[in-house]
């Protein structure tokens, strides 16, 4: 059976996961494959080209297709922002490790990650935005989610799973006040205060 240009993205992904940039050769690709290069020519010009549609494939199926997916559905911001945090629980943790670990010895990889970076916190940004009604709350929100989903990449072992989870549910318990728009904050600490 024809070995198709999904196919040695695909093995491309599982390399990087399984060993990181060093071991993604078109040797190695097309042993684990087992194929000729002459397969590997028929999709890519060069490694160069390969490389480039590697990290396109990474960004749309790690990033994009998952904003595109949540989108699509028709829920509120809230049940969008839980789908997204629960998808992360799900995400291969060392691929995201390996491709960060890249990112610091290409440039051209180094780029593609910055974006994926962006793209991924302006998403958040944009549905906690929609329930906080405040831009520099809603980013740096979004940044608190995010840095617990990449920090907790690069804990030895790993935070997944259900641990993941309950780091989320920590932010989750406080974000009634987080939140909330800036100028109800005292109100609420006001409330408070004439309970006592």
């Amino acid at each position: 059976m024809a070995t198709t240009r999904r196919r040695w993205l695909e093995e491309g992904l599982a390399v990087l996961a399984e060993a990181g940039a060093s071991a993604l050769t078109i040797e190695a690709l097309t042993s684990r494959l087992g194929v000729t290069k002459g397969s590997f020519y028929h999709h890519f010009h060069n490694f160069q080209d390969y490389k480039e549609q590697l990290l396109t494939f990474f960004e749309q199926e790690g990033t994009l297709r998952i904003i595109e997916h949540t989108q699509q559905l028709q829920t509120s911001p809230l049940d969008r922002l839980h789908q997204i945090l629960q998808g992360s629980l799900r995400h291969p943790s060392q691929l995201e490790v390996a491709v960060r670990a890249w990112a610091y010895q290409d440039s051209l990889v180094h780029a593609y990650q910055q974006r994926i970076d962006q793209r991924r916190l302006a998403y958040l940004a944009e549905l906690i935005f929609l329930l906080c009604h405040d831009h520099g709350q809603a980013r740096r929100t979004a940044q608190v989610l995010y840095s617990i989903f990449v920090g907790s990449q690069h804990f030895l072992p790993p935070v997944q799973g259900d641990e993941l989870e309950a780091l989320y549910r920590e932010v989750a318990r406080i974000s009634d006040f987080l939140l909330l728009p800036a100028g109800r904050k005292t109100d609420r600490k006001e409330s408070e205060d004439a309970k006592e």
